[in-house]
Parts: C-alpha cells; sequence; structure tokens
C-alpha cells in the first residue's frame, strides 16, 4: 500500500475508535494533533515503505466517535494501548504531532517498556517560568470551561453530529481554507490538503476540543520526563507559531537521549508542509538502531 486509506475501527476504553493501517515491518503508531486527523499522516507510506503504520483518529476526531467520559492524557493513552494490543503490536516506535505529542509521551509514561522510540514534532515546553504561568492559568481555565459546558454540549452533541456535512461544505469553500491555515503554515499549501485540514477541524466534538485543549500543558507530562524514556527525535518548523524553537529547546533539556531536527521555512505542521524532510529526518532516527522487534 501507498497510502493510509483504509479505515478499521476497534472498542478502546474510550468507545470506538478508528485508525488507518499500511505496510509490513516495525510498528510505527501515528498521533495526529489538535483539530486533525490520522489524514494528516497519508504522506508517511512513500518515505517509510519497510515499516507497519498505524494511524489513529483520537476520540472525538476524524471518524471516531465522542466519548461520554472526559478526555484525560491517560486515556487518550490508554487507547492508544488499545490499538496496539488489537493489533497484537508488543513494541512500537511513537511518532505524536503537537497534542499527539503530549498524548505519545503520556503512553509512554505508561508503558514505558513497550515505546521503543519517541517521535514528538512540533511541541515543546514553556521556555521561562512567565509563559510557564500562563499555561498553567490557560490549562486551569480550559478545564473550568470544559466542566462548565459539558452537560450542554453533551445535549448538543447530537445535533453536531448531523451537521457534520453542510458544516464541512461551508467551511472548506474558498477562500476560508487558505485565511484560517495561514497562521499555521510558512508556505501555501495545495487547495485540496486545505481542505482536507479544515474538514477534520470543523467535525471535532467541541467539547473534546476544549478538554483536549486543556491537557496540552498537564504537569502529568513533566512527571513522565522523571522516568526512563526511550531515544527521542525532536522535529520542529524554524518558524512554527505554536511552539517556537525556544520551546522545543526547553523539553530537550530534560531529555537524556534527544536528537533535535529544526526545518527551515516551516510552520506547525512539517508532515505536511515539507513531508520529505519529515519523514526522511524520522526514518533516519528509526533505524538509527535497529533493537526493536513487532
Amino acid at each position: 500500500m501507498t497510502t493510509l486509506s483504509t479505515l478499521w475501527e476497534i472498542e478502546s476504553p474510550l468507545g470506538p475508535v478508528a485508525f488507518r493501517v499500511s505496510g509490513q515491518g516495525r510498528p510505527v503508531i501515528f498521533l495526529h494533533g489538535w483539530g486533525a486527523s490520522s489524514r494528516y499522516w497519508q504522506a508517511a507510506p512513500a518515505f517509510l515503505p519497510d515499516y507497519r503504520l498505524i494511524a489513529i483518529d483520537l476520540p472525538g476526531c476524524g471518524a471516531s466517535p465522542a466519548p461520554l467520559e472526559p478526555i484525560t492524557l491517560t486515556s487518550y493513552a490508554r487507547t492508544v494501548l488499545a490499538v496496539a494490543d488489537a493489533l497484537g503490536i508488543d513494541r512500537f516506535a511513537l511518532a505524536g504531532h503537537s497534542l499527539g505529542a503530549a498524548v505519545a509521551l503520556a503512553t509512554s509514561g505508561l508503558a514505558q517498556e513497550r515505546v521503543e522510540r519517541l517521535v514528538l514534532i512540533s511541541f515543546g515546553f514553556s521556555a521561562n517560568l512567565y509563559e510557564e504561568s500562563l499555561v498553567t492559568i490557560a490549562g486551569a481555565q480550559w478545564q473550568v470551561a470544559a466542566a462548565w459546558w459539558r452537560p450542554w454540549l453533551l445535549c448538543w452533541r447530537p445535533w453536531w453530529e448531523v451537521t457534520h456535512d453542510w458544516r464541512k461544505v461551508l467551511w472548506t469553500l474558498p477562500p476560508t481554507p487558505e485565511l484560517l491555515a495561514r497562521p499555521m503554515v510558512r508556505r501555501p499549501l495545495d487547495s485540496s490538503l486545505l481542505a482536507q485540514g479544515i474538514a477534520d477541524l470543523v467535525v471535532m466534538d467541541p467539547l473534546v476540543a476544549i478538554e483536549s485543549a486543556a491537557i496540552m500543558g498537564h504537569p502529568q507530562l513533566k512527571r513522565v520526563l522523571q522516568r526512563p524514556l526511550p531515544p527521542v527525535l525532536l522535529i520542529s518548523g524554524r518558524n512554527d507559531p505554536v511552539f517556537p524553537p525556544a520551546n522545543v529547546m526547553a523539553l530537550s533539556r530534560y531529555l537524556r537521549d534527544v536528537q533535535v531536527v529544526f526545518i527551515p521555512d516551516c510552520g506547525h505542521v512539517p508532515m505536511v508542509e515539507e513531508p520529505a524532510i519529515c519523514y526522511q529526518t524520522i526514518t533516519r532516527f528509526l533505524d538509527r538502531e535497529n533493537d526493536y522487534l513487532s
């Protein structure tokens, strides 16, 4: 296979979860970012032909329905492990983008003996105490908002789901995709890729959107970094507006075995903006030591 087009589904601790599978070989699990889906990894098979690639739609995103229980880093991590268990995968490499990188770290903390490599894309920590205080306050505000809006958004959820199609049509009309993507990407993207990204964003469950935003800077992540971790690769766009280089370097200082790669003239979505550089960097990192098995 050359694409991640086939959708599969299993039952996870958060309910049904959809994912895409491609290829044979050592397994790599991909986790998308906030407001995205497994489709963001569609170029991966062309650059990693010797690996078994699994790209998950996190619950409440893509083709995975929103769960009834609140989203947490631990519940998302257990969802990742449930997919690995369903596929009979004991040990694997794990690659996450933005929110997916936070989930990847949490998964490694929950089952460190199973994660053999970590690839964290467009993700970092606060660069100073001022930033850290802002992140803490923002996280607390998101948590309060999630608790306040939860009953109302659960009631609204059926109506949100039945309006997916017309919202996708409305929001993917030009020039809306270009305007929404402009702050995140450095270079203009193909119109079909933009439309796909906006379509994923507008179907994301609103309650999941709030709850997942609240976990991005969760203190649990720093506790994970106090435990032994596998080798880590940090990839980021040099012009990422969400996690600039200073934030990526702040994260790197918590890691022992780490490689940091900045892609020039690239924004927040390297695997879409610069897929060749991004995936070739991942391939070299995974091939550095062939010591993990499917």
